[in-house]
């Protein structure tokens, strides 16, 4: 009878530190999963950083060749009629040289 006393004892001794346990086990996945979340978000947050920056600098891209662009077309507003086609204009000044 001792015997089983002591089994008994022993059993229920037991079973609170199984609940203790699987108590810190379930905290312990908790809080990863908390965290997994918190990670999940910074990325997305990251993400959208880093489109928005891709996207400023191609309109800074843009924004620069449209300038480049205004430029040449206002350097000769004297000129009339342009088409943009470049005339061999040095081979006309050798010919009436010679």
């Amino acid at each position: 009878m001792l015997l089983q006393i002591t089994y008994h004892d022993k059993a229920t001794q037991t079973e609170p530190e199984k609940e203790d346990t699987i108590e810190k086990v379930l905290k312990a996945i908790t809080t990863l999963c908390t965290k997994v979340d918190s990670m999940d978000n910074e990325i997305q947050k990251l993400k959208i950083n880093e489109d928005n920056l891709k996207s400023k600098a191609s309109q800074q891209h843009d924004y620069k060749n449209a300038e480049l662009r205004r430029w040449e077309d206002g350097k000769n507003p004297e000129l009339k009629g342009d088409d943009g086609k470049l005339f061999k204009i040095h081979n006309v000044c050798l010919n009436t040289a010679a």
